[in-house]
């Protein structure tokens, strides 16, 4: 899907929606607060009926509220067992099917832990586990972007670099940058001028569509030496959004922001609200 401009929406039904644990409820939400967009959350697993599916649709469709997914917690593709591995793929799949039906085009998810493994191993281990991901949903007819996010922990997969490379190497792969979570990881890129570096090793590296078609996920963050510890409010946390917001905006990036703060729909607000007025 094309977008003119940056969406914004809520990992998840925001918080002030009536029935909480309904997604139809939260996408009617989304458009009654005007946000733009919802990440659908299948953390704790794919439990959805198909009716619930093809209702979520059908109001995205007639409200123009596009929808994205995040895969569940527990996937791991650099698991110590192959059945656990094979679980894991299965899981992929499994969400990439439902957030077909809900008519979602990008999909984010970790991918893996490295397991005091060597990144080199881990790398090729999932790409081998992506392009059967790949492969499988092709001849199910699914078209979805497989989006394994950039991680808060450096006992995770998913460094800038390893997305890129992974992007480059499996056709259905992009990208979900989440910011904060680059943040927490390296201790640095939270300037205006750090963030401009990501973007334009982004575009040099995967081209125009890279910044064309963005699926970010933003929130505040805390951190130690190893990485993220929890997700903050914006307000509460020394993540430096606004200066992220002009970047982007400069750059002319288009594609989904998602809120991960603990008060969602808030911050989703207060940053299209920024975005706007730049």
């Amino acid at each position: 899907m094309a977008f003119n401009r940056l969406l914004f929406g809520t990992a998840g039904v925001p918080n002030s929606t009536h029935r909480k644990s309904n997604p139809v409820e939260g996408v009617k939400q989304i458009h009654a607060l005007g946000l733009d967009c919802m990440q659908l959350e299948f953390a704790h697993g794919v439990r959805m009926k198909e009716e619930v599916s093809s209702g979520l649709r059908k109001i995205s469709y007639e409200l123009g509220i596009p929808l994205t997914s995040h895969g569940p917690y527990y996937i791991n593709l650099n698991a110590r067992e192959q059945d656990k591995i094979d679980s894991s793929v299965e899981r992929i799949i499994q969400t990439a099917k439902i957030s077909d039906l809900c008519g979602a085009e990008s999909m984010t998810f970790h991918a893996a832990f490295y397991m005091k493994d060597s990144p080199y191993d881990v790398f090729d281990l999932v790409e081998k586990s992506m392009n059967v991901i790949q492969e499988r949903l092709g001849r199910l007819d699914i078209e979805i972007e497989l989006r394994p996010e950039l991680t808060g922990k450096t006992s995770q997969f998913g460094s800038l670099e390893e997305l890129i490379t992974l992007t480059k190497s499996v056709g259905s792969c992009h990208p979900c940058m989440d910011f904060s979570h680059l943040f927490a990881r390296t201790g640095k890129y939270n300037s205006y001028q750090e963030f401009t570096e990501v973007l334009n090793v982004l575009k040099t590296e995967l081209g125009d569509v890279a910044l064309q078609n963005m699926h970010l996920h933003l929130s505040g963050i805390s951190a130690n030496s190893k990485g993220d510890l929890k997700h903050l409010n914006l307000k509460d946390s020394s993540f430096n959004w606004k200066d992220l917001l002009r970047s982007l905006k400069d750059y002319d990036c288009r594609g989904y922001v998602i809120s991960g703060s603990p008060n969602l729909e808030k911050d989703a607000l207060m940053m299209k609200e920024y975005y706007m007025a730049l």
